[in-house]
This record gives C-alpha cells, structure tokens and sequence, in this order.
C-alpha cells in the first residue's frame, strides 16, 4: 500500500510532461547541471564515522587501500610497477627508449581483462566471474523493483560498457547494465519520445502524455533505494545509490573469495527502450541485426526527450574485431589515467580521467572506419603505439564540441581545455618512444 500511495502521487508528475527540475549528472565530460533540493539531500547524507584503517603489513596494502578508498577513485594494482612507469612517462628528460613501451605493455598483460583468458576458461577470469556476481544480482534487484513499482519491470537487462566489451583495465571494479522497460514504446509522433503501454490502472489514469525522463529516474531511484534494502546478498554488500543521467550508479562492496579480496565496485545502471529504428550498417561486421537502438533520457533537465544510442553495437563492435583493436583501447585508457594523475603520487586514483574513455572509444571508431578491415591481418603487437596516436588524432582539438561517431550531427562532448592538453601531450610522448 505504500508503495502504491508513493506510486499514485509520483505519475502525475511523471506521465505528464512538466518543467523538470535538473538534477545532477555523475558525468564529467557533458554539461553540468544545477543540483534540486533532492537530489542535494541526498548527497549530503551524513556518513557514518569510521576509523581510517592504516596499513600494517605489505600484504594488507592493497586490500586496506580498497577499504579506504572513496567511491569515485580506484586501488592500482602493482604500485610499485606503477611508480617506475609513471616516473619515466612524466620525468625522464632524456629521449625514451622502447623500455618504456614494454614495461606499459607488461603491466596491461598483467591488470586488464584478457580476452583470450577468458574466452578460454571465463571461471577464473576475474573480470568473467565478479561480472557474473555483479549480473545476478542486479536481476534479482530488477525484479524486486518490479514488485515496488510496474513501471520499471524490464524486457531483458543488457550488459554493456568497457566491462562488455573485455576492454577493462587495472581491476574489475566498474560494470554497466542497461534495464530495457517492457511497458514503455518509442511516441510514434516524436521518436525522441516515449509512451506508457502498460495496464496499470493507477498509470493509466494519468498516462495521457510522453513521459517526463527526469522524474522516472527520480522515481527509479527511490524504488532501487528500497528494493537494496530487501535484497540480500552473500557477495555483495553496502550498497549506496546516487542518482546518474540517464539512470543510477550503486557503489558495493565485493566480498571475494578469501578476506583479502573485498573491494568496492560501482555499477551504472541505465534505464532504456528500445526504438523502432535499425542501427546502421557497419563495414566489417557480416551481421548486426540482434543490435537495437535503444532511447535512454537525453539529459535530467530535457523533460521528455530521449535519445537513441546503440549500446550493443558498440559492444560488438568491439568483440567482433580482432583483440589487438581492443589492447589499443586499453593503452589509451591507461595512459589517459597516466596523464591525468601526474601529480599524484598516492596509490589511489580517480576512476574518471581529463580524457573519457567514451571520448577514447568514439576516436577509435572513426580511426577504425580508414584502418581496419576484418578480413586483414590483424593489429601487429608492435604497431600499438602508432596506433594509439592514428586514433588520438581523430579527437578534435580545434573545436569545442564533439560529434557522436554514429550521429554527425549531434553533439556528444563539451571539448575541456584539459582533454585537449591532454591528448596532445600523449601523442607528443607517444611519438618519443623508440620501438
């Protein structure tokens, strides 16, 4: 009954479409937006106090740095490994050597995901066994959800983002899942649009217009908040919520297989429905007709608009090419992190860098269109540096926005002075490295 009484009173705002209050994104690359009263409430949650656990012997070092970390940042494994890297990429003013090119190399071989590892024997694949754990329960939350609230029972959870696409690195420590709503349809008068299709009768009373994007996250929100505290879980534990564009992130913790494994996790968790349209054709894919184009919120404060993205077009693109594109990626995330903690010498870092990795993947894919075809051979182990600066070549430091690689006529990024600085820094090192 509570949750009915919560339900009735939130369509009317939701169902119809009304100035949305903005709310704020836990993106750091597109438009920031003013924070509501809620949503600033909810940040500002006291925590409660704990003791900051110190270290007391170096084999506790890197669990207690998962401890002690803060839900934005992320422990490096292989600190010391780390160190001598970042000294000689930021430091080293002599010319540098191949050295350099090597141990970057050796530490991605040993800190990122593996596709032939885990295509080979996913159950002792860290990054294949802790998405698992973080995939089923997230069904289980799914349907809890469900029961709270109709709209939000969901068609098919997909997984999507870096940890889809096996191009993960340093920990398995981020995932993305996209909720398809079952009883929400693209508006056939407005493909930015959505309609209710469901028979609810408190909904439908209500349903006589598109639906208002930000106040189905704000109600999704509630409703994950609740379902968290009803599902148990023996692996994962101490969720928090916070409240994203286009749906919610859930930091946990997971437990690990022995009590020096626990770590924090976040998972981004998207609220989507799928459109009426076909994604495009891709040269070198032989088939993408299990791909959707699927509408998530174009923005918090965009009232009814959505946006059509191609989530598992991108992930496949991804798989089908060959892995050697996928280690490409992977440098380039690692030396964006690299770059963007220069004057952090501390083992924890921030998981976002000056330069995204959505930025990264949109520059590879038009690097792509001219360089790669699957019928080659595939990306020569020895030509990933060269690589690396063919695609940051594509980022557009002369502009102040970025098209999407799908959409040319839709801005996609606000291009930073940082993201720039950084792009080109990269590729002047790049270049200094003898191979």
């Amino acid at each position: 009954m509570k949750v009915r009484l919560m339900l009735a009173f939130s369509v009317v705002l939701l169902l119809f479409v009304v100035d949305a209050k903005p709310v704020e994104s836990t993106s750091n690359q597109g438009k920031s937006s003013p924070t509501t009263n809620v949503e600033k409430e909810w940040n500002e949650e006291p925590l409660k106090p704990f003791k900051r656990v110190t270290i007391t012997n170096e084999t506790e070092e890197l669990y207690l740095c998962h401890f002690n970390t803060t839900d934005k940042n992320i422990c490096l494994p292989d600190f010391d490994e780390w160190k001598s890297i970042h000294a000689a990429w930021h430091f080293q003013e002599k010319s540098v050597n191949n050295t350099l090119g090597q141990s970057i190399f050796r530490y991605l071989d040993k800190h990122s995901h593996s596709r032939q590892q885990c295509d080979k024997s996913p159950t002792t694949c860290d990054w294949c066994r802790i998405g698992k754990d973080v995939e089923d329960y997230l069904k289980l939350l799914m349907d809890k959800v469900a029961e709270l609230c109709s709209l939000f029972t969901t068609n098919q959870l997909v997984h999507t983002g870096s940890s889809a696409e096996k191009t993960n690195i340093f920990r398995a420590s981020e995932f993305d899942h996209l909720a398809i709503l079952k009883y929400f349809n693209q508006s056939p008068s407005d493909p930015n649009e959505i309609n209710y299709t469901g028979s609810d009768p408190v909904v439908l009373k209500y349903a006589n217009g598109p639906v208002n994007a930000s106040e189905l996250l704000n109600l999704f929100r509630k409703c994950i908040s609740e379902a968290v505290e009803l599902v148990q879980n023996d692996i994962l534990s101490s969720p928090k919520i916070v409240l994203g564009r286009t749906g919610v992130t859930i930091y946990l913790i997971h437990g690990g297989r022995n009590p020096l494994e626990p770590m924090k996790i976040s998972v981004d968790l998207s609220l989507g429905v799928k459109a009426a349209q076909q994604p495009p054709e891709i040269w070198f894919m032989k088939n993408n007709s299990n791909n959707d184009v699927i509408l998530v919120p174009q923005r918090p404060d965009a009232g009814s608009q959505w946006r059509p993205t191609y989530p598992t077009l991108e992930r496949d693109m991804l798989l089908t090419a060959d892995a050697s594109v996928g280690r490409v990626y992977q440098l380039l995330k690692f030396l964006a992190a690299l770059h963007h903690n220069k004057d952090n010498l501390e083992r924890e870092i921030p998981r976002k860098s000056n330069l995204t990795s959505y930025v990264l993947k949109t520059c590879l894919f038009s690097y792509m269109r001219l360089n790669y075809r699957l019928e080659d051979a595939a990306w020569f182990a020895k030509d990933a540096l060269q690589h690396a600066v063919g695609v940051l070549e594509y980022f557009p430091l002369n502009a102040t926005e970025m098209t999407s690689f799908f959409f040319k006529d839709r801005i996609e990024f606000n291009i930073t002075l940082e993201s720039k600085q950084a792009a080109t820094e990269i590729m002047s090192m790049l270049n200094r490295i003898n191979l």
